[in-house]
């Protein structure tokens, strides 16, 4: 429902308002999504009970570029009460303002550079997204979601392309957002990812769609009935204390994925990232780790080829036929609290894991 459309020519940008018109329902991200009374996430909802929803567009995708879109809920005034606080809710300077929430999707290569990369890996591989069915190259979860498109879409560098879903809030107490249930997220992930891959010509033969049912992104975070193997992985070992405030997300446990990532809450307003564990052989993901790690052999035993260092480890080998990725990155205080050392941790864990899939093991025997 199209009120009104202002273009910003230099920028690219479009931008506009929804209104009650009843005759047109508004669209969004370059066509890819739509206002729709069906089951759609609250964003998409035509009933907007409150709220005010405005678009944001770039130029619709390309090969080799970056393209942005976002939809917005900004809760409209009322009675005086339409605005919460934000600024430091523990004493420190506060500010009104109007309550809103917002959901960016973005069709891009992945960073160039390692220490980009490696954030982005955090963000969007961690164990709270469960893997998409048929083998799709991609991972959703409530809060974001992640496509990897086909290899005609990649840059000339060799980087690949991937479309990405998260949410967000200017709520001081929480910055991410709930977008929708998985089915939701899956639906608007593979919709921008059909409509990215046509704009930029390199769409597969068939689109893109899930034909099996989508397994939950429940990770489990009972870090005292995982004990000091983490995630319930033999060999991911940590001297840890017992008020150390450490939460080990349990995500996928696939033959061809298996994530495990490890959330410090000491600042209990600013977790961060302390571990995550990768292993991947989906071709389209295992493709996220090109360049992070030399083409060569780690060391003596080593099977395959990258690199294992003190906070993080990259290893690509084959098993059972297929290329797979190992991969660890630990901060500082895990590196230091790791068990009998990191290297030792990082060659534990993913023979274990090699041993889980039925293939030989990757690391040298001591």
């Amino acid at each position: 429902m199209l009120l009104g459309l202002g273009v910003l020519a230099s920028a690219g940008l479009g931008t506009w308002a929804t209104g009650t018109w009843p005759f047109d329902k508004a669209s969004y991200c370059w066509g890819a999504w739509q206002e729709s009374d069906g089951d759609v996430p609250d964003f998409l909802d035509s009933d907007l009970d409150g709220y005010e929803r405005t678009g944001k567009q770039s130029a619709a995708p390309r090969k080799g570029g970056r393209a942005t879109c976002s939809v917005t809920l900004k809760e409209k005034s009322a009675a005086g009460d339409s605005s919460t606080q934000t600024g430091d809710p523990y004493g420190g300077s506060v500010q009104e303002t109007d309550h809103q929430e917002r959901v960016t999707a973005e069709v891009a290569p992945v960073p160039r550079g390692a220490t980009d990369r490696r954030a982005w890996l955090r963000d969007f591989l961690d164990a709270e997204s469960a893997p998409l069915p048929d083998g799709l190259p991609g991972l959703v979860g409530n809060r974001r979601a992640v496509f990897v498109l086909p290899e005609k879409c990649d840059t000339s560098d060799g980087r690949p392309t991937v479309v990405t879903v998260e949410g967000s809030s200017n709520s001081p107490l929480r910055s991410a957002a709930f977008v929708g249930s998985e089915t939701q997220v899956a639906e608007l992930l593979l919709s921008l990812a059909n409509k990215a891959a046509g704009q930029a010509g390199c769409a597969p033969g068939e689109p893109f769609e899930v034909t099996s049912p989508l397994a939950a992104a429940d990770a489990d975070d009972d870090l005292s009935a995982q004990g000091r193997e983490l995630c319930r992985i033999p060999g991911f070992r940590f001297d840890l204390d017992k008020n150390d405030r450490y939460k080990a997300r349990i995500g996928a446990v696939r033959d061809d994925l298996q994530t495990c990532s490890v959330i410090d809450e000491t600042d209990v307003r600013n977790p961060t990232s302390a571990a995550l564990f990768v292993m991947v052989s989906r071709p389209r993901l295992a493709a996220l780790f090109t360049g992070l790690a030399p083409d060569a052999s780690p060391g003596k035993g080593w099977r395959g080829k990258g690199k294992v260092g003190d906070e993080r480890g990259l290893l690509t080998v084959t098993c059972d036929g297929r290329p797979t990725v190992f991969y660890m990155e630990l901060d500082g205080l895990l590196s230091a609290a790791a068990d009998p050392g990191p290297r030792r941790v990082f060659a534990a864990t993913a023979d274990s894991v090699a041993d889980r899939l039925g293939c030989a093991p990757v690391a040298p025997a001591s």
